[in-house]
C-alpha cells in the first residue's frame, strides 16, 4: 500500500538516560506483509526503562519506545490474510520468518531473523516507516514503537483479540501476561502440588503468580521488598509472602519449603536475585530466569552444587508460540478465568509515561497503562475523523 505519510504524537527518546519527548512524528503507511494499527493502550514494561538507560545497548537512538499494547486495525499491507480495518489485536514483539532453525525446530519466540532486525532498531526489510517532522529517521522497539498514537508493524505482529476483552487489559497480554504465564506453563511445566517460589512481584512476576495457582501449584512462596507488591501477590494466589527488606530471603524460603522448594522464577534480572533463586532450591529443581538482566551482568554458582542436579534456566517471552498462545490468553483474560486489572495501579496518557518509568526506577506501585485512545478503551470505538497525513 502507497500514500503519504502520517503524522502523529509520539513519545521519543532521543538519548539514552535521557527523558522521552512527546512530539509530532511521520510515520510512513504499511508496505507489503504490514499493518497500520491505531493504538489504544500500552503497558509500561521494565524493558522500555532498560533500553532507555542503556542496558541493552547505547546505539538505538532516537527511538519510539513501546512493546506492550493493543489498539484497533486502520489498514493493511499487500498480502495481508488475515487481518483487516476494524479488527481488534494486541502485539506481539516476535513476528516470526517461519523459515530460520529456530523457527522450523518449533521454537518461534527465538526466531532468528526477527531477533536481527529487532536489535538493529528497523523493520524486517531492514528501513524504519519513523520520521522526525524534519525528515531524519526514527527507530523502532522491537517492531512495535507502540508509545505513539499509530503503529505500522509487521502482519505477524498483531494478533486478533475478540471485540469483548477490554482494550486496557488486552495490552499487558502481548509482553507481561505471556511471558508470565510461559515460564510457568512452557519452561517450569508447574504440576499440581508443587511448590513454587517467585522472587520479584512486579508486573510479570504477579502474573507468575496468579499462573503457578492456576497450574495447581500447592504451596506459592511470594518475595519482594514491596509490602504492597506482597499483597498484591497474596490476593493472586501466593501462599507465603517474604519480605526480602527485613529477613534472610534464602533461609525463610528454605523453612517455608522445608528444605528447598520445586521450581523458582526470579523475575528481578540481577546476579543476586539470580543466586537466590537457585539457593532456595531443592535437590533435582530447576530455577527459571524471567528477568531481564542489564548488559554485562554476569552470575557466579557453586558448582559443587550441580552434584544435586539442580538446574538453571532462561525463559525468553514466555518460550511461547505466540500465535497460539495470545489468542488463548486474550480468551482466560476476557471471560474473567486470568484478571490483569488488579495488577495496574497507575494509569497516563502519553505525555506521562516519562513519569512511569521514573516510578519504575524507584520500585513504586505496579503496572502502568498509557491510554492513548480514551474512546477505544472505553469501548466507545476509537477517535472520531480520519488519520490527517503528514505536510
Amino acid at each position: 500500500m502507497g500514500g503519504e505519510a502520517f503524522l502523529m504524537r509520539a513519545a521519543v527518546l532521543h538519548d539514552i538516560g535521557g527523558r522521552l519527548k512527546v512530539e509530532d512524528v511521520r510515520l510512513e503507511p504499511p508496505r507489503r506483509g504490514e499493518v497500520l494499527v491505531r493504538v489504544a493502550a500500552a503497558g509500561v514494561c521494565h524493558s522500555d526503562l532498560h533500553l532507555a538507560e542503556g542496558h541493552l545497548g547505547r546505539e538505538r537512538i532516537p527511538i519510539v519506545l513501546g512493546h506492550e499494547g493493543a489498539g484497533i486495525v486502520e489498514a493493511v499491507g499487500e498480502d495481508v490474510r488475515h487481518l483487516a480495518p476494524g479488527q481488534h489485536v494486541i502485539f506481539c514483539f516476535v513476528p516470526p520468518c517461519g523459515v530460520c532453525r529456530a523457527c522450523r525446530s518449533g521454537r518461534s519466540h527465538l526466531c532468528e531473523t526477527a531477533a536481527m532486525w529487532a536489535w538493529r532498531g528497523t523493520m524486517l526489510d531492514g528501513t524504519t516507516r519513523l520520521r522526525l517532522v524534519d525528515g531524519s529517521p526514527l527507530l523502532h522497539f522491537n517492531f512495535v514503537s507502540c508509545f505513539a498514537e499509530l503503529a505500522v508493524v509487521p502482519a505477524a505482529a498483531a494478533v486478533p483479540v475478540p471485540r469483548s476483552l477490554s482494550l486496557r487489559d488486552a495490552a499487558l497480554i502481548g509482553c507481561g501476561v505471556v511471558t508470565g504465564v510461559g515460564a510457568v506453563r512452557n519452561v517450569a511445566r508447574v504440576r499440581l502440588g508443587d511448590t513454587v517460589c517467585v522472587i520479584g512481584c512486579g508486573g510479570v512476576g504477579q502474573h507468575v503468580v496468579a499462573a503457578a495457582r492456576l497450574a495447581g501449584a500447592g504451596s506459592i512462596i511470594a518475595v519482594d521488598r514491596g509490602r504492597e507488591k506482597l499483597e498484591r501477590a497474596v490476593r493472586r494466589g501466593a501462599t507465603h509472602a517474604v519480605d526480602a527488606s527485613t529477613v534472610d530471603v534464602v533461609q525463610a524460603v528454605l523453612e517455608l519449603s522445608d528444605g528447598g522448594v520445586d521450581h523458582a522464577f526470579e523475575v528481578v534480572g540481577l546476579p543476586a536475585t539470580i543466586r537466590q533463586a537457585w539457593d532456595v532450591l531443592r535437590p533435582g529443581a530447576t530455577a527459571v530466569v524471567v528477568g531481564l538482566a542489564p548488559q554485562g551482568a554476569e552470575v557466579s554458582l557453586p558448582a559443587l552444587d550441580l552434584l544435586s542436579e539442580k538446574g538453571l534456566k532462561g525463559c525468553y517471552y514466555g518460550s511461547a508460540n505466540h500465535a497460539a498462545e495470545l489468542p488463548m490468553l486474550a480468551h482466560l483474560v476476557a471471560t474473567g478465568r486470568f484478571p490483569v486489572a488488579d495488577v495496574v495501579t497507575d494509569t497516563c496518557d502519553l505525555e506521562g509515561i516519562d513519569g512511569a518509568l521514573d516510578r519504575l526506577r524507584r520500585g513504586e506501585g505496579g503496572g502502568t497503562v498509557a491510554i492513548i485512545d480514551p474512546d477505544a478503551t472505553s469501548g466507545q470505538g476509537p477517535k472520531d475523523g480520519p488519520i490527517e497525513p503528514a505536510p
